[in-house]
């Protein structure tokens, strides 16, 4: 399963990287979305802790939670514009998290103690 976290990884740091750096057509997509400026800076920066989360074995179901909610975001925002050829991508990363969060449970290293 470590590959598959490498992977998701990954993703999420490209995006947040992409997210931070803000080119005109990511500003323009969360515009478009009725979202504030500032969100995109702070989805970055959850992309960047979850990805760092998501490698490290103790944290690796906070990183997915964290990568999960991210996801769903995303997802929502496409469902809402109706961009239905746009949900594939964060859907394999929607599956692939659910089976982190699993592994990660049925291992015993879901929460902390």
């Amino acid at each position: 399963m470590a590959y598959v976290n490498l992977i998701i990884a990954f993703a999420f740091l490209s995006a947040a990287i992409v997210n931070l750096a803000g080119p005109e057509g990511i500003r323009a997509e969360f515009a478009k979305w009725g979202y504030p400026a500032w969100l995109r800076v702070a989805v970055s920066a959850v992309e960047f802790v979850g990805s760092a989360l998501l490698l490290m074995t103790r944290t690796q179901w906070l990183g997915a939670l964290l990568l999960l909610a991210v996801t769903l975001g995303i997802l929502v925002s496409f469902a809402r514009s109706k961009e239905w050829m746009r949900v594939q991508y964060p859907f394999v990363l929607l599956l692939l998290l659910v089976a982190s969060l699993q592994q990660t449970y049925a291992s015993g290293q879901a929460l902390p103690g």
